[in-house]
């Protein structure tokens, strides 16, 4: 790791925390600020595919956020899916064949569902529980019909980011 490579890193990592604590203090940016701090974990996987500076950054920040972050919703919520989730896409994609990608990366992510759906009952918000065989399944079909559209619109971030960014 290089000193450029360091650099980097800590200012994306700085970067991230500071959208997680805005998350954390303003109310209704708490998810875009989750997801705009997920995209960070990315960036050193856009060019020469730096997989430990991803992962070093998205243990960092996840340390950082739970000390820092005044609604530990966000914290949770950068540390379960939107920090790891891109780092997650990088290794699927690079790794399993075309077809299962997209059961894979749904399996990740409904087991990420089932985690913060316990987190949020038992834990942050009992009054959040929902009764019901179908309004289970709705809410269920609705997160994983966003998860796909959040994962399709940060492939062509992810595009976007490497047409644009100048080169290492």
């Amino acid at each position: 790791m290089g000193a450029r490579e360091i650099a980097r890193g800590g200012l994306l990592a700085a970067a991230a925390v500071a959208l997680l604590y805005v998350g954390g203090t303003a109310t209704y940016v708490g998810v875009a600020a989750c997801v705009a701090a997920g995209v960070t974990s990315a960036v050193p996987l856009l060019r020469r595919a730096r997989l430990r500076t991803a992962v070093m950054l998205y243990v960092t920040v996840s340390v950082l956020s739970a000390l820092l972050v005044p609604r530990k919703v966000v914290a949770v919520a950068y540390v379960l899916f939107c920090g790891l989730y891109p780092i997650i896409k990088y290794l699927v994609e690079g790794r399993v064949p075309l077809r299962l990608q997209l059961g894979v990366k749904l399996a990740y992510f409904n087991i990420v569902l089932v985690v913060f759906g316990v987190l949020a009952i038992w834990v942050f918000f009992p009054q959040l529980a929902i009764t019901g065989l179908f309004r289970v399944v709705a809410v269920w079909a609705a997160a994983d019909i966003a998860f796909i559209i959040y994962d399709v619109a940060l492939s062509r971030l992810i595009a976007l980011l490497r047409a644009s960014l100048p080169p290492d």
